[in-house]
Parts: C-alpha cells; structure tokens; sequence
C-alpha cells in the first residue's frame, strides 16, 4: 500500500509541468521587446504563469521528499517492530539513489535563472531550448524513479541499481526480449535527457545574451557564484558518469569490477557537500544585489572564498581518483559520505604530503564557507551602513539550513580525524552515532534552501524587484526550517534514553533504547517534526502559484502602488515592520 501511495505521488509530479509552455514566455518577452515596450515584469501587469526553472525545482523536490520521507516511514517501522526487512525497503533505498541528481541540478537552474534575470533586469526567460533542457533533466530523474518502483510490481524482482553512481545497471528483471530491450532503451533515454539537458543548461549559462534594450553596455562575464555553481555542479554529475561509462566498460568486456570502476564509485563520495556549498554562494549573490542591483557583488574576499571552497572540493575528487590510479596508492573513504578521504601510498615522504593535503583541503573548504556566511552578515550597502538592508526571512532560512547541514558534517570529520590519531575521548562513540542519525535528518537542507531562494526570485519578478513572498508563505519557511532542526536535536535526545546508540549501514539508528518509552517519545517529536516541514513545504509551493503583485508583501517588501493610497508611503499591512521595508529589494 505504502508503495502505491509512492508511486501516486511521484506520478502526480509528472502534473506539474504539462500546463507550461516556454515558447509562450519566451514570445511572450520578445513581442514586447520588438513593439519598442520595456517589459515591466514577467508578466506585464498580470500574474505569470509559474517558470520552467520553478516547476522544475518543485518537480525535484517532491521526488526527493516524497521517496525519502517514505523510506523513513517504512525504516522506522522495521525498527520500532523488530519486522524483518523486505523489498519494499529495498525498492525505496534504491529509488533514494536516483533522487540525488535533484539538489546540483536544481543549484544550476538557479544560477541560470539567476544571470538570466539579472542581465534582463527581471524581465526575461531563459532561452526556450534551455528550458526544454531543464524539463529534460527533471523528467529524467523521474523517469528513472518510477522505473525503480515500477519493475518490482510487475516482476516481483529488484532492479539492479549502483549504490555508489545510483545509475539503473544493464542487468534487467524481464523474462521477455521486448519489455527487456525496451527497458535497456529507456535506461539510455535516460541518461541523454539527464547529461544532455544538464550540458544544454550549463551552456546556456555561458551564451546568453539578454535582449537589446534590457542591458546597457558590455555583457559581463558569468559572476562567480554562478560560476562557482555550474563549476560544482559539472563536478558531481561528471564523477557519475565516469562511474557509469566504467559500469558498462566492466558489462561490455566481461569483468566484474575493474579498478577503475571502483574508484569512481568511491570518488563519489567527495562532491556529497557541492549543493549546500553552491546554494549558499548564490544566496550570498542575492545579498551583494539587493544592495546594487546592476553592479553588486559580494565581497572580493567572499569570491575568492567561492573559489578556495570549488577548487578544494576539485582537488579531494581528483586525489581520490589519481592517488589509487596513477600513484599505485590506496585511497580511504570514510563511510559517513562526508567526502573525507585518507591516503595511503608506499613512499613515505608522499604519504606525509597527501596528508597534509588532505588537511588542507578538508579544512579550506570548511574554513571558506565559514567566512562566506560571515560575509552576508557584514556586507554593506555601497552608500554606507545605514542603508544596508536587514538579511530577509528566505536568506535567514538559507543561513539555519546551511549552518545546520555542516555542522553536523564538520563534528562528524572532527570525530573521524581524532579516530585516525587513535585519540577517543568519553562518550565520543556515542555522541558520533547520535549525529551520524543528526546526518540523515539535514539531506533535506539544501532541497529546502533552493525551493526557498527560488520562491523569493519569483516574488521579486513580479513586483519589479519591490515585493516578497507572502507573509505566510515565510512562516512556512521557518516551520520547515525549524522542523530540520527539531529532528536534529531528536536525534541527540536519544542519548538521554540509551546507554549506547547504534546505526545501520544508512545512518538509522537501531532499537537499542533501554525503554520503549523512550523510544515512543523520540519517535513521535520527530515525525511531528517531519509533518512540520511537510506543512512548510507545502505552504511555500502553494504560495509560488498564488502569490500575485498585490499580495507579494510579505517581510522585506516595499510599499506596492496599490497600496501607496491607504498607506500614505507606509509599508503595506501584514506582517511587515516598518524598519525592514525602506531598503529590501533585489534584482537578479
């Protein structure tokens, strides 16, 4: 029953997108470029039927909260029951492999959406094969999904999925030739509509030229944040298909496993940490705009930070694949996914300087989006610190999540560097296992930030720069952010009711409590917080189709013309306050 109900919601999310039409935005913005009309919105007075970008980003994330949301359900179910695990678990884990293509695409619809709208002042769409690239995308992920969940229930078998590259195998459950060629078909399909829209996309971030008209003098090269994305974004997706081309070399030649596929898989584990670094560098974007919409940027130091981070992240993956390779070394991955790797290799003197590397490495990228948050606090309007803006509720969200996800991440390799030097301090297994659980509640961090920045772009579109989400819509922003939190901390409760905590090879912690009590309470806060953010979740997807120029003014919105009437110049009623409003206004 669980896995029908799965199955229909991942079937409903095919919905979204059939009522869009790019050719429709697209002819739309160019007939009112070429009648000689500055386009004052994405909708020239009227609401704007939702972006390609924005329903691409709801499509991923329903995948994504829809499939691990169930497979917590049916874990905790196992866990609390004592059942045996059988292939409805299985069939769950193994479509969870499939969603993580979701957050670096997203990042990159983002950051593409986000240079679009900056060079059109808010007035433009990404080009119209562009946008059929990022549907091609997205329905690749779901493509692939539902067959993980749709071969179980008409053979009765698993179908064979890497859990390192999370790519479909070439082994199929079909006994008859058609269903079985037409299987190995649609395999392929998928990875086209996957690689090819994600290269069509990152492409398009290069060449686009705005329309003439929309942005004066010289077209400036791709900002760094985008930059630094699309960078990231290439890296994860490029070690997945080099673990896949050495999945069908091994088929096609006859091997089991070759050496090389078995790096790429465990090189995987090194871009785990890319969508929260890339969304985290387009929020600090959006924070340097709202100060100069045309020439903001964030801080010099803060760029090079982006860069420190991406070409960290670059040189652990390309370590982690030439140090076995070329070096005849051997590279350890701790198997947390936190992306640390250990190198070990005969001459001594090279084993040292990998190490100190390695340090280096792990420890810029930490250190780089440390200051990168500090820098969205301290930036300043060009005009002097009395004009700077406060953050907005959505960048306030974006902080909590962010700051949420690699403080979890950074305690964890805290504990597996003191492990390394044999260094175990009281309490520490336990403490570890509770936030390797704490690991698996802030997946949903930068799913959640990305669906956050994108409702705030679309609010900006339409008011001209000058609105916000809904009031309530923000508050959904928080109760989906506070609800990660509230998980999170239930995970560390848990040590108050055992004197030892256990987890499974996924990071789920066992029923080793020494009271069920215990057991019931946990488990209860933590799936009231899992409705929390499902409630969250839904109030921000519903205000995207809702939200229209009238009733963007939430928090951070300024007065709208239909309001300046009533409110003599005040800001409009609600939930804004006064000293919020004057200044808090973006453009992309």
């Amino acid at each position: 029953m669980i896995k029908v109900m799965a199955l229909a919601c991942l079937l409903a999310v095919s919905v979204s997108g059939l009522n869009h039409s790019p050719k429709h935005q697209s002819s739309f913005l160019q007939s009112a470029i070429s009648r000689g009309e500055k386009p004052s919105g994405e909708a020239m007075g009227a609401v704007s039927p939702v972006s390609t970008t924005l329903k691409c980003i709801i499509n991923l994330t329903i995948q994504y909260l829809v499939v691990y949301t169930v497979l917590s359900l049916v874990r905790t179910y196992h866990d609390i029951s004592g059942s045996p695990r059988g292939k409805l678990e299985q069939t769950l884990k193994t479509a969870a492999m499939t969603v993580n293509f979701a957050a670096p695409l997203c990042v990159l619809f983002i950051g593409c959406r986000m240079r679009v709208l900056w060079l059109t002042q808010g007035t433009g769409n990404p080009p119209e094969w562009v946008q059929y690239c990022m549907l091609g995308c997205a329905y690749a992920v779901l493509a692939t999904t539902l067959t993980v969940c749709v071969i179980p229930v008409f053979t009765g078998a698993d179908p064979k999925i890497n859990e390192k590259s999370g790519v479909l195998e070439d082994e199929n459950p079909f006994k008859n030739n058609i269903l079985a060629y037409a299987f190995t078909a649609l395999r392929y399909l998928c990875l086209i509509g996957l690689y090819g829209g994600f290269a069509g996309v990152c492409y398009g971030i290069i060449m686009f030229e705005p329309p003439k008209g929309t942005w004066e003098g010289e077209i400036p090269p791709v900002s760094p944040a985008v930059a630094c994305t699309m960078n990231m974004s290439i890296q994860f997706l490029a070690v997945y298909f080099l673990a896949q081309v050495a999945r069908s070399y091994s088929q096609l030649t006859g091997q089991k496993t070759t050496k090389f596929e078995s790096v790429m898989e465990q090189a995987a584990f090194t871009v785990n940490m890319a969508p929260m670094l890339c969304i985290l560098f387009l929020g600090a974007r959006m924070r340097a705009l709202q100060m100069d919409p045309i020439n903001g940027a964030p801080q010099r130091w803060a760029q090079n930070c982006f860069y420190m981070c991406t070409y960290a992240l670059m040189a652990n993956t390309l370590l982690a694949i030439l140090v076995p390779l070329v070096m005849n070394g051997e590279a350890k991955f701790d198997d947390k996914g936190l992306g640390d790797v250990q190198f070990e290799v005969q001459h001594k003197m090279l084993g040292t300087c990998l190490t100190i590397l390695r340090f280096v490495i792990m420890l810029s990228i930490y250190g780089g989006f440390t200051a990168v948050i500090y820098s969205i606090f301290t930036i300043e309007h060009p005009d002097g610190a009395e004009k700077t803006p406060p953050i907005s509720p959505t960048m306030q969200c974006v902080i909590n999540l962010t700051v949420q996800f690699f403080f979890v991440y950074g305690i964890l390799w805290v504990f597996i560097t003191l492990q390394t030097f044999n260094v175990n301090l009281p309490g520490m297994s336990n403490l570890m296992n509770a936030m390797e659980a704490a690991r698996a509640t802030v997946q949903y961090a930068p799913m959640l930030a990305i669906l956050f920045v994108g409702t705030r772009m679309r609010a900006l579109q339409i008011t001209q720069n000058k609105g916000a989400p809904q009031g309530w819509a923000q508050d959904g922003m928080y109760c989906a952010t506070w609800a990660v939190a509230i998980q999170f901390w239930m995970c560390l409760a848990m040590m108050f009711f055992s004197s030892k905590i256990e987890t499974d090879e996924d990071g789920n912690v066992k029923n080793v409590f020494d009271n069920m009590i215990g057991v019931w309470t946990v488990t209860i806060i933590k799936y009231l917080g899992l409705l929390l953010l499902y409630g969250g979740v839904i109030t921000v997807i519903t205000s995207i189709f809702l939200i229209t120029k009238e009733n963007a003014n939430g928090r951070g919105s300024m007065p709208l013309v239909s309001d300046a009437s009533n409110t003599l110049g005040g800001p409009p009623p609600g939930a804004n306050d006064g000293a919020e409003t004057v200044n808090d206004t973006v453009s992309f």
